[in-house]
């Protein structure tokens, strides 16, 4: 939001709207940008890195055409001639825009890919790899920025038809059918894209209810539905099958475009939503009664009146509570230890969630002790500073790193 309406970038030139309106899934570019752009790549890349003709892209279905896509106010304001101007968050940001702007208006990259069929008996092996011969876009945006070392691997050495290769090592790997991986805030937002339902503006509103509302938690960057979700789920497919329907959504959807554009009165198409959803909901409360998620019992003690304290979910997750309630109104959060000791007391590493519903790794002592991290504590140690490691994901593979940022430590997981 504050790169569209402006952030101030010294005397020179005073304060700056640098991207264009964000809420739209327009894909549509002004020549004039289109022009400048196409100036900056030549300048600063070459002819060759120019297409012949100004890219063009076709927006999806149904996308909101009235504004251009998100795209930086001068393509040749570059993001290293703002890092003293904008905040880490703000320049990251900037510099995604602008890479992906820039990258859609440059040259197609040309990869030559190469593949090898090894005979061995009556087995066949296949191997593929690529070679960038012309970067292309690549040049300013790689999709993958992160190579691991098992990709780095794919690069095939020279080899001739008909030549009779060396045997050095043989791994036989098992692999197992993995059921769909749950859906991230990412894939979400691209699910409801293709599917016709909401828009820029909605996304955000409504990832921000099915977490405030407790129906997911976030685990590892996903969506992990509550006990309470999976209810509403259930309760909403018996009783309002029809509305939750992705196609009546996005039927909705459109029918509200064409009210926007003038093609469809307003009223009439309220009302032939409201009249059978006003019969339903009717439905919905005589026969849905109040619903109890059942608490499930503990060894904690509650340190107030003796009871064995319960496990409740609230908006936040779940957390222990007095069943005393009202006569006591004992609450702790649910604490998961991790079998690591806190760095910095005698506490030990517990898993906890924001508000957000993110979780990070903290002190069991807190507010005594104020250790926290984002990154998943070890209990194995720094050999450069003695610091604990933490544990980072990448795309593929983790890797330990040094808790302490400025060491720079980093290693690989090994398999286990």
């Amino acid at each position: 939001q504050e790169l569209y309406e402006g952030l101030s970038l010294g005397k020179k030139e005073g304060a700056q709207g640098l991207i264009t309106y964000i809420r739209t899934d327009s894909t549509r570019v002004a020549s004039q940008a289109q022009e400048e752009a196409r100036r900056y790549i030549a300048e600063k890349y070459g002819d060759e890195y120019v297409p012949d003709k100004p890219n063009q892209y076709v927006s999806k279905k149904n996308a909101q055409g009235a504004h251009e896509a998100i795209r930086p106010t001068s393509p040749a304001r570059d993001p290293e001639s703002l890092k003293n101007y904008l905040s880490r968050d703000q320049l990251r940001l900037y510099q995604l825009i602008w890479e992906r702007f820039l990258a859609s208006q440059m040259s197609p990259a040309l990869l030559e890919v190469t593949t090898l069929e090894i005979a061995a008996g009556t087995y066949q092996f296949r191997a593929s790899g690529s070679v960038v011969k012309f970067p292309g876009f690549l040049r300013v945006y790689t999709v993958q920025e992160e190579e691991t070392a098992e990709e780095s691997d794919h690069v095939l050495p020279p080899v001739a038809e008909g030549e009779l290769l060396k045997l050095i090592k043989l791994e036989p790997k098992q692999h197992f059918t993995q059921p769909p991986p749950r859906y991230s805030e990412a894939t979400l937002v691209k699910t409801l894209e293709e599917l016709g339902i909401g828009r820029p503006s909605t996304y955000a509103p409504t990832i921000d209810n099915i977490l405030n509302r407790g129906y997911v938690v976030r685990e590892q960057k996903q969506f992990v539905p509550t006990e309470l979700g999976q209810i509403v789920v259930d309760l909403l497919k018996e009783y309002f099958s029809d509305i939750i329907d992705v196609q009546f959504t996005a039927h909705m959807e459109q029918k509200l475009d064409e009210i926007e554009e003038g093609e469809l009165e307003w009223r009439g198409v309220v009302e032939e939503f409201y009249l059978p959803f006003a019969k339903l909901l009717a439905q919905a409360e005589k026969e849905i009664g109040e619903i109890v998620l059942e608490d499930e019992e503990t060894d904690h003690e509650c340190e107030k009146c003796g009871r064995k304290m319960v496990i409740k979910t609230g908006r936040y997750g779940k957390f222990l509570a007095c069943p005393g309630f009202p006569d006591c109104r004992n609450t702790k959060p649910l604490l998961e230890t991790i079998g690591v000791p806190c760095p910095f007391c005698k506490g030990e590493v517990v898993i906890r969630k924001s508000k957000r519903g993110k979780k990070f790794y903290g002190c069991s002592n807190y507010p005594y002790c104020d250790y926290l991290s984002w990154d998943k504590p070890t209990t194995q140690k720094c050999p450069d500073g003695g610091k604990i490691l933490v544990e980072k994901q990448g795309k593929k593979k983790g890797k330990l790193v040094c808790g302490d940022k400025s060491c720079g430590y980093e290693t690989q997981i090994s398999d286990r």
